[in-house]
């Protein structure tokens, strides 16, 4: 079973232009810091914190997050270029409950090391 919000959007400018719009403060938070790597830390604003999953540099971005003591989010963004120089931005949050099954499996990078696992179990 998984909790899931999917948004679409179709922005008339080219994949890149949007990758370096949801990548900096504003568009998720007012406050975002990412690593953008695999297992990069991420914090944003209100007191989320996470880790980076994946990063595909102006095509997909996918990371977990949470606020103390909830459950983790998995967030993933995706750019898909359109006719016309228009890209399409899809934005799935979900809380899949079967991933209680990756606890204990190492994550790389230090966001997964500290958020990982008990994160993703609702006890970070």
């Amino acid at each position: 079973m998984t909790d899931q919000i999917e948004r679409e959007l179709l922005l008339p400018v080219p994949p890149q232009q949007v990758w370096e719009v949801i990548t900096v403060p504003g568009f998720l938070d007012e406050e975002v810091e990412l690593e953008l790597e695999p297992g990069g830390d991420a914090r944003f604003g209100g007191g989320k914190t996470g880790w980076v999953e994946e990063v595909v540099p102006g095509e997909r971005l996918a990371f977990w997050w949470s606020t103390d003591g909830e459950p983790a989010s998995r967030v993933e963004l995706t750019l898909e270029q359109e006719a016309d120089g228009y890209t399409r931005l899809r934005v799935v949050e979900a809380r899949p409950l079967e991933v209680l099954d990756v606890t204990g499996i190492p994550l790389a990078g230090s966001g997964g090391v500290q958020h990982g696992p008990a994160m993703l179990a609702g006890v970070a």
